[in-house]
């Protein structure tokens, strides 16, 4: 690389911004949760990995009340009550908001909210300008993505698809050994267990399905004149209808629910490879697709503020629009629940793999 090309690279890695929290914790719990109930009532999954597992959905038996636990439920940032796979299902976040600015996680010697997302336009080749065009334009080919984590473009970038296979090693090490759940060995100040583990991976691999970790263009800022005043469209596809502080939105849950139970049932994991670091980029890549649609669904349901106040958007209007991904009509609520259907499976994909890589 030329003199010029490191400069430029620096100061693009200094000037670019950093993506926010993928799905809610709520989310994170149910997703996890449903992903164990249902490895649990498949007779294919090992009798010992059930014993392993029945722990982490105690407090939910069945999707009836999994349904109640998302239409009613309150949970917040910070989360209480839940032990086990669903805590460390949500304590990814946890860390990222509440750890001091100059932690670092080893080996990736960056900030923990930086292990959350990739941001695919920083590999594209040659001298293009990086970031997101809506014709998809500025997506690279997973074949641009070095398997080095000390490119310098990770730094800014996101290590995701190195924490998905860095938290598989740690689960199938910790299985292998017999650290089933609590234990005195520690790792990055939690237990160094299967428990954690699960419940760690399941969050990064919950957080790949959600397209905004994909792009630089975290919040859909590039669909409006005014990114200043730009509403946050980041939160508005995860906290606003499943988890507000003030709006319930009852009609868009029971909606959703509806779309995301029947999306369970047909959803497949379309990734061929068991490559935690190649899998996780074609999830990036995959999901990426689906941000047109955001855009349009934002711009679309936009509602102005006064001048002193940020714009906001009419959540009802916006998660009912209508638009395509990778040529297929769908709703951004038919999109969501298609995405976290995708997260279910490659959760339970992967706790199984990393089960039978552990036992064979």
């Amino acid at each position: 690389m030329t003199v010029s090309k490191r400069l430029w690279v620096v100061m693009l890695l200094l000037s670019t911004p950093m993506s926010a929290g993928a799905w809610s914790a709520k989310e994170h719990i149910m997703l996890t949760r449903i992903a164990a109930r249902e490895l649990i009532a498949d007779p294919e999954t090992p009798p010992e990995m059930k014993q392993w597992l029945s722990p982490a959905i105690a407090d939910v038996p069945d999707m009836t009340a999994e349904e109640n636990y998302f239409m009613t439920r309150k949970v917040g940032k910070n989360p209480e009550g839940f032990t086990g796979v669903l805590k460390h299902s949500y304590q990814p976040d946890v860390h990222q908001m509440n750890d001091a600015g100059n932690s670092k996680v080893a080996p990736f010697n960056i900030h923990e909210k930086k292990l959350h997302f990739i941001d695919v336009e920083l590999f594209v080749r040659g001298d293009a300008k990086r970031g997101y065009r809506d014709d998809l334009s500025g997506r690279p080919p997973i074949a641009d993505f070095p398997r080095d984590l000390t490119d310098p473009r990770y730094q800014q970038a996101g290590m995701l698809p190195f924490r998905v296979e860095f938290c598989f090693n740690k689960l199938v090490e910790c299985i292998t050994a017999g650290r089933m759940h609590d234990t005195s060995q520690k790792l990055e100040g939690e237990d160094d267990s299967a428990t954690r583990w699960a419940g760690y991976i399941a969050h990064y691999l919950e957080d790949n399905t959600q397209p905004h970790h994909a792009t630089l263009d975290y919040k859909s800022q590039s669909y409006f004149g005014n990114a200043r005043k730009a509403p946050n469209i980041h939160s508005e596809m995860e906290y606003r209808m499943v988890d507000d502080e003030i709006e319930q939105f009852p009609e868009l849950r029971k909606a959703y629910w509806a779309l995301l139970v029947a999306a369970l049932g047909t959803v497949k994991d379309t990734v061929k490879t068991d490559d935690l670091f190649v899998a996780t980029l074609e999830v990036s890549l995959k999901s990426y697709e689906a941000l047109p649609l955001i855009g349009a669904a934002a711009r679309s349901s936009l509602v102005k503020s006064d001048e002193k106040g940020a714009d906001k958007v009419d959540t009802e209007k916006f998660f009912r629009f209508t638009g395509k991904v990778s040529g297929q009509e769908m709703t951004v609520m038919q999109m969501k629940a298609y995405q976290q259907a995708w997260a279910v499976q490659r959760v339970k994909r992967i706790w199984l793999q990393a089960w039978k890589t552990a036992r064979t």
